[in-house]
């Protein structure tokens, strides 16, 4: 899917942060294209700015995670680092990441890896949960998945 003005509307929300609140009600719109460019919007936003997002987390963590749409969970899963996520956020957050791991999208399943593993330097209890996962995915994954678990397998060898 084409990112259309994505980047152009990101810009605009960096310029303008007030427009923010305005972007942010995109992922509510019933066109998934809509909700898709909004997705990638905010996550530019997100990257550049971290501080702008910061007020919408709440409403991020809980409103977007359940949308089912693949451009949506996969920027949703991309967007996580920007966040400061207290402990009970990071519980929830991976619990929907787990379950993101059964999503249809190898994109979704394979950013979802990645996020497990973000999260484990917020919350090293659960890195050696994830490193197991990681590891059978690695072996039972798409190619995208068995690729970056490799790399993932890496960085969590790495952490104490």
């Amino acid at each position: 899917m084409s990112l259309g003005n994505a980047d152009n509307v990101a810009a605009q929300v960096l310029e303008n942060p007030e427009l923010l609140g305005v972007l942010f009600t995109g992922f509510s719109d019933d066109d998934k294209v809509v909700k898709a460019r909004t997705a990638a919007a905010f996550h530019r936003v997100a990257m550049e700015n971290p501080r702008l997002v910061r007020p919408f987390k709440s409403r991020f963590l809980c409103e977007i995670s359940p949308i089912d749409q693949w451009e949506v969970r996969e920027r949703f899963c991309l967007t996580l680092p920007c966040f400061d996520l207290a402990p009970e956020e990071v519980m929830q957050v991976q619990q929907t990441l787990y379950t993101y791991l059964e999503y249809y999208s190898s994109i979704v399943r394979t950013c979802a890896m990645q996020a497990l593993v973000d999260l484990t330097a917020l919350d090293p209890s659960s890195t050696r949960k994830v490193k197991k996962l990681i590891a059978e995915l690695t072996e039972t994954g798409t190619p995208a998945m068995r690729a970056r678990g490799a790399k993932l397998l890496k960085v969590l060898a790495r952490r104490p």
